[in-house]
């Protein structure tokens, strides 16, 4: 967490958003993320809960989510990428207050999608953060309880298998 207090975050997002067609800042930035938005494991409500120091990423979430979601779009073919921004994505959805700000997410649902199809299903680490979060967020939608969504089944027609520019 030294990272998270240090400004982690924000420097993390500042180059994404500086360098959004670099593909190695992105890949990296993905990477970074990866840990930065990992809830405190002692909370028993999974709630995000930052130290007293101010360095609090919850008024960051809407960016790294938009920033996450923009990475993988600009390189829609590099299943690292997709890869780590699943990954992002689930660690985020982990927080239940930031699924509602993933469902607000403009093109969160479609690339998730587009995840799912372009990873294919050997990838299971994608297939089941992806559905997790499409479970999670689809329960926000629709106003229901999405308690225990890791084991719920969620049916979703993928389509051709072709890696069109997904659209966002």
């Amino acid at each position: 967490r030294s990272l998270l207090r240090l400004g982690g975050v924000y420097a993390v997002t500042n180059a994404m958003m500086l360098h959004p067609n670099v593909e190695a800042v992105q890949f990296r930035g993905l990477f970074a993320l990866i840990n930065l938005v990992i809830p405190d494991n002692k909370s028993k409500k999974k709630e995000y809960r930052a130290p007293n120091d101010g360095s609090s990423i919850h008024p960051h979430i809407y960016q790294i989510a938009r920033l996450t979601i923009v990475a993988m779009k600009n390189f829609y073919a590099n299943k690292s990428i997709l890869n780590r921004g699943c990954l992002v994505l689930r660690n985020l959805s982990l927080t239940p207050a930031f699924v509602e700000i993933l469902a607000r997410t403009p093109g969160c649902v479609d690339m998730l999608l587009h995840c799912r199809q372009v990873c294919g299903p050997r990838d299971v680490l994608v297939q089941r953060s992806a559905r997790t979060i499409m479970i999670l967020v689809q329960g926000v939608v629709t106003g229901e309880n999405t308690e225990g969504a890791n084991g719920g089944a969620l049916s979703i027609a993928l389509g051709d298998s072709s890696t069109k520019r997904p659209k966002i």
